[in-house]
């Protein structure tokens, strides 16, 4: 009976150690960019995207793991944590256009939509102000409001076709 007993708690262990391992890999490793509702982007717009990549990379760890072309007149930059397994982040110089139209240094969080089309209509009946609607880049749709509250946030649809 007492081997039973161990053979028992032994097996509950292990049990208990693969669901948490299971867990943590659910956790940490899974995609947000998949998670319907996850926030899975941000876009941080600055007066200086030198100094805010050097900043981030010298306090996080955050490496630029892609560049927009210059040429455009954008300079954008995609960073991930230096071990991290997905980007999670953008960093955009406010450019003329933008300070003509008084964008100031902020953040936008954007969130991942199963359907873009359908949750952008939804969004402008509930009172959010449009900023830019139905972009399409790089297989997502994506596009930010303002929405009640007066904060700017993101939606968007990745897996979509060009």
């Amino acid at each position: 009976m007492k081997n039973v007993k161990q053979v028992l708690l032994i097996s509950a262990l292990t049990i208990s150690l693969l669901l948490n391992a299971l867990t943590a890999y659910v956790v940490f490793a899974k995609n947000p960019m998949k998670v319907v509702g996850d926030k899975s982007w941000v876009d941080m717009y600055t007066d200086d995207v030198d100094a805010t990549e050097k900043f981030l990379s010298e306090n996080l760890g955050i490496k630029v793991v892609k560049r927009s072309n210059e040429s455009d007149g954008m300079d954008y930059r995609v960073i991930q944590a230096k071990d991290g397994l997905f980007p999670y982040a953008g960093i955009m110089q406010i450019c003329d256009k933008m300070k003509a139209d008084n964008v100031k240094p902020h953040s936008t969080v954007y969130f991942t939509v199963k359907d873009y089309d359908a949750m952008s209509k939804q969004f402008q009946e509930q009172g959010a102000k449009v900023l830019l609607d139905g972009m399409v880049l790089e297989g997502m749709k994506f596009g930010f409001f303002i929405i009640p509250g007066g904060i700017d946030i993101g939606i968007v649809q990745y897996g979509v076709k060009e």
